[in-house]
């Protein structure tokens, strides 16, 4: 429509379409559900997209006329559910409620938009997942102007709003590679990434996280500290600019304006912007989760992950608290041990981690309830929660302070795991300078923690066991909490008892005992005297009909009666409206207190929930340090632990050393281990930085800045690249950020391409993981020739997990030991994959001629031959091919040679033959 066009085609518009017209054109980038009546209705392209994306009946609105247009609409008590749907979508929803009773209001029923829910920005239980932050990212330039982003380097600004909780934190990264590495941690459910970064917005979208990216328009830094304090429920620019660089800060500020926008009716709960230092954490990028599954499996799910493992809190604080511990490990030695003194706590103390797991299993989520009262939108039911959730806290602190001796605790924190160490006193001493006491603190907490009794008790007078889940029917307070509405239920609940009372009374009073008080629907309460006793009526009643039978009267006193008793249940309701609206109000009052003491259980029920793990699956305290050793004795992989059967779990050592054997060369049989080998490393290190105790029977952890991996095979066809395009470019990854304090697992390098190919990338990773950068690292592979790099340094070391042949079976032994493997096995996993028999038997036939050397159907020689008992490489380089197998020893004897014939089912013999016959050169049939 043309501008000149507007003004007529709104003239045609009826009143309340105005209004609709008015909300959409301020929120044009959002689904707009208008209230009218008990539907939220959705017209135009937004009917049009809802439509399809819910599967809802499309109608129209003036179906037939000129101005037709699409409509489609949803119930209002369940548009919950279709905004969660769309939301998923990634999708915005404005919302616009009537403001204003339809039933009081002559005319127009005014509306406005009061409140745009966003993918980042939800508060609705139903819609969260209770054991996970649900973050709103915003990423800022630094206010420099910038060409290729990418290219242009840092700093960035990157700030994580999770507006369920009131966290908001930020931090400055020094690169696009980092920032990367940050968002894929967060797994943001939206990302508001500035409009100048093109470039990182691209970047952003390929990452696999579940964030809707929108452009964010330019942010002026003179307009930073106003933005902050305006949004905010309480002044925060002076620190946050005191305490955070400028990215940091103006990022924090993109995510405060967009949550401010979206709700115009409320500050935003957020109190301070927290620092979110990369530097002082363990770095694992979006790779490195995905190989390990942290937190989410292959399949996308939770189970099989090592979050699925140690994850037993009891509550949802507790579980979201883990879960960023896990994804961010530290690489502070001194808050790492104090963590691992909490745990140490409640490992020796347990029957204390009993209680307080039972009394912290009723605490609920009082973090994100009390958000919700601050926000306007707790419900009885979730100041009930809240109730109980305070109700259940002091026997918490009970539990915690019932463990012996918990101040002379931290004298043992560490003691026996640094007798353990193979470090020198000096590195043992500067250890021990470095390390905290988790007790000290615990205790001091546990004396001085506020229980926020008051409001305890305030909704322990005020609520009912179990209050409903709106405030829509009433019933929400006990009886006695307050006497206008106990007067208003009195009535309501008592009107048949109050009428005979007064009708008794005015018998009295009139001596007529004919009197009777009555009720119609057309003249409501009346009262009916007989013509026998219309002489003692008093002059107070007033005539109202006469009948055959007498005259009707009413009075004022059955008329006060008559109306308490008619909007008894609306003056119930909307008292006990009024007392919810207060009783919330003194609960967000007490938001900051409520949060405080919600974070001070968290962290217990993590430490105890850690302990727990450790006394279940015989795990061991860690002794970390800032030395170079990495050595674990029995080590076990937690996840894979798991689902094993009990006893079946073959423990490994494990020892790199910076000064000593620092690159694993490991080869054996598919199937044997290998994998799984690197893998209980590297998640090990990640149990003991986060503060966990890990499963070994014994672990020195020397810090590590980085996790870096390259294990499995995948393409990406969505972006374009190979299965050896997306291992080439991990590759490219772990050698640009790795450095010398950092574990990188390396599984099969090279083999997405020829053999020649990939042996040369292999080796020459290898040698520059060795040389170059000097890290800690597991290499497995097939190529038997990379093993020869062993003996041009001390550093390298060879290593195999274990297999025997039985016959044509391998049983896997799963054990490490040292030197090489002797074959790879392949042919035998095939068989144990269910590939067909005569497939096996040519397999077979092929790899005796590959491994003598025998000339190839095109007449050249073949240089591939296997290891040797003696050990022998299998894949030869530099050696000429040997002499071909004679000719009487054909394929098709090598192929008969080669058949378990007690293993050849019927199919499988007559294909079998079928292909011994083409090999002879005859026909098939």
């Amino acid at each position: 429509m043309q501008p000149s066009e507007q003004p007529a085609a709104r003239k045609k518009l009826t009143p309340v379409m105005r209004q609709y017209e008015d909300a959409k054109a301020l929120h044009p980038d959002a689904i707009l559900f208008f209230r009218m009546g008990d539907f939220y209705e959705m017209f135009n392209d937004d009917a049009v997209l809802v439509s399809r994306a819910l599967n809802l009946t499309l109608t129209s609105r003036n179906k037939g006329e000129p101005d037709e247009s699409p409509m489609a609409g949803v119930p209002h008590h369940a548009a919950h559910g279709y905004i969660a749907r769309l939301l998923a979508l990634g999708h915005k929803v404005a919302i616009c409620e009537q403001c204003g009773d339809p039933s009081k209001i002559k005319g127009l029923v005014p509306r406005q938009v009061v409140r745009v829910v966003t993918p980042g920005l939800v508060t609705e239980t139903d819609q969260l997942d209770a054991r996970a932050n649900h973050y709103l990212a915003a990423v800022d330039g630094g206010g420099v102007p910038r060409g290729d982003a990418l290219g242009a380097g840092g700093p960035y600004g990157l700030s994580l709003l999770d507006l369920s909780t009131g966290e908001l934190s930020a931090t400055s990264v020094p690169d696009a590679a980092t920032l990367l590495a940050e968002l894929a941690r967060a797994d943001p459910r939206e990302a508001l990434i500035a409009r100048d970064l093109p470039d990182v917005r691209a970047a952003a979208a390929s990452l696999a996280c579940r964030a809707a990216l929108r452009d964010d328009e330019e942010l002026d830094s003179a307009q930073v500290a106003s933005i902050l304090d305006d949004a905010a429920i309480e002044p925060i620019s002076a620190a946050a600019l005191a305490e955070h660089p400028l990215p940091a800060v103006r990022a924090a500020a993109r995510a405060l304006r967009f949550a401010r926008r979206c709700s115009p009716g409320a500050r935003i709960p957020v109190r301070r912007i927290a620092p979110h230092d990369t530097s002082g954490t363990l770095r694992i990028d979006e790779t490195a989760q995905a190989h390990l599954e942290l937190v989410r499996a292959a399949d996308g799910g939770r189970r099989g992950t090592l979050l699925d493992v140690i994850d037993c809190t009891v509550t949802p604080g507790g579980a979201r608290l883990l879960r960023r511990r896990l994804l961010s490990p530290l690489a502070d030695l001194a808050g790492i041990r104090r963590r691992l003194d909490e745990v140490e706590l409640f490992v020796s103390h347990p029957r204390a981690r009993g209680e307080l797991r039972q009394a912290l299993g009723g605490v609920g989520d009082l973090e994100r309830l009390s958000v919700r009262a601050l926000l306007g939108e707790a419900t009885p039911r979730d100041l009930g929660l809240l109730r109980d959730g305070l109700t259940a806290a002091p026997a918490a602190i009970a539990a915690v302070r019932s463990i012996p001796d918990l101040g002379k605790a931290a004298a043992r924190s560490d003691d026996g795991a640094a007798a353990r160490g193979k470090e020198g006193a000096a590195a043992r001493g500067k250890d021990a300078a470095a390390a905290g006491s988790g007790s000290e603190p615990l205790l001091a907490e546990a004396a001085s923690l506020d229980v926020v009794a008051d409001v305890c008790a305030e909704l322990t007078a005020a609520l009912i066991e179990r209050p409903p889940p709106n405030t829509r029917e009433g019933g929400i307070f006990r009886e006695g909490y307050d006497k206008e509405l106990d007067d208003a239920r009195g009535v309501e609940k008592n009107a048949t008892e109050l009428i005979l009372a007064l009708e008794a009374k005015l018998r009295t009073q009139t001596g007529a005992p004919s009197l009777r008080v009555k009720y119609t629907r057309v003249f409501g309460w009346y009262i009916e005297v007989t013509r026998a006793h219309i002489a003692k009526v008093p002059a107070t009643f007033r005539r109202k009909q006469t009948v055959a039978t007498g005259e009707r009267y009413t009075s004022d006193e059955l008329d006060e009666l008559a109306d308490k008793i008619e909007h008894a249940g609306a003056r119930a309701l909307e008292r006990e409206t009024a007392l919810f609206d207060r009783l919330r109000a003194l609960v967000a009052k007490s938001e900051g207190r409520l949060r405080a003491l919600a974070r001070k259980l968290a962290a217990w029920d993590v430490a105890a929930a850690l302990a727990d793990v450790a006394h279940r699956n015989d795990y061991v305290r860690p002794h970390v340090t800032t030395g170079e050793a990495l050595a674990i004795r029995d080590g076990r992989h937690p996840v894979v632990e798991r689902y094993a059967a009990a006893g079946h779990f073959v423990p490994n050592d494990t020892r790199l050393d910076l000064s000593g054997e620092r690159l694993w060369l490991i080869t054996g049989p598919n199937m044997a281990g290998k994998s799984t080998l690197m893998r209980q490393v590297a998640l090990i290190v990640v149990l003991a930085q986060m503060g966990s105790y890990v499963p070994a029977r014994e672990a020195e952890i020397g810090l590590v800045d980085r996790i870096l991996s390259r294990v499995g095979a995948s393409d990406n066809v969505a972006r374009g690249e190979s299965t050896f395009m997306v291992e080439m470019r991990e590759t490219a990854e772990i050698l640009r950020d790795a450095t010398r304090r950092s574990l990188v697992i390396l599984d099969e390098i090279g083999r997405g391409t020829s053999t020649y190919d990939g042996l040369a990338i292999a080796w020459a990773v290898a040698e520059h993981l060795f040389d170059a950068i000097g890290c800690r690292a597991l290499f497995a592979t097939h190529y038997h020739e990379l093993t020869e790099l062993s003996a041009r340094a001390p550093g390298i070391a060879n290593y195999s997990v274990a297999a025997r042949e039985h016959g044509d079976d391998v049983i896997f032994l799963h054990k490490l030991e040292a030197g090489p493997a002797s074959r790879s096995y392949g042919v035998a996993v095939a068989r144990l994959a269910g590939v067909p028999e005569g497939v096996l038997a040519r397999a077979r036939a092929i790899l005796a001629t590959l491994e003598s050397g025998a000339a190839l159907p095109g007449g050249k020689h073949a240089s591939l031959r296997g290891r040797t008992r003696g050990g022998a490489a299998q894949l030869d380089l530099f050696v000429p091919a040997q002499a071909a197998v004679p000719p009487e020893q054909s394929a098709v004897i090598e192929t008969l040679r080669a058949v378990d014939i007690d293993r050849l089912a019927p199919l499988d013999a007559l294909r079998l033959v079928a292909k011994l016959k083409g090999l002879l050169g005859g026909g098939g049939g």
